[in-house]
């Protein structure tokens, strides 16, 4: 008798673990839509510089177009990302510009 409880008590207990793994691992599944979106907040600007960031500080730019606020998103010597406004004279001159290289999309980690 002893021996089935602990057998049964065993089983219960195998159980319940592999149940609780097995929904942790359900909730961890993140659907395609939600990724995009947490990607673009990150690849997106809220607003713009309002000065004229110095040339020389600049490196490379990225494109943020597909975005709600379109953007041109500069990055700088020290890897700070500076969201300018493509509409800008300046920021017109610096895309324009065939040393400064137009970098890939930054990647979400």
């Amino acid at each position: 008798m002893k021996v089935s409880v602990a057998a049964l008590s065993l089983l219960i207990l195998i159980l319940t673990v592999t149940s609780a793994v097995h929904s942790q691992s359900t909730f961890n599944v993140i659907p395609a839509e939600i990724i995009e979106s947490v990607n673009s907040a990150r690849t997106c600007c809220w607003k713009y510089r309002e000065s004229v960031l110095p040339r020389k500080r600049v490196v490379g730019y990225r494109k943020a177009l597909n975005c709600n606020l379109p953007a041109i998103i500069f990055v700088t010597k020290k890897d700070y990302d500076v969201c300018a406004n493509p509409n800008k004279e300046w920021v017109q001159d610096y895309i324009k510009d065939p040393n400064l290289p137009l970098l890939p999309p930054r990647n979400v980690a």
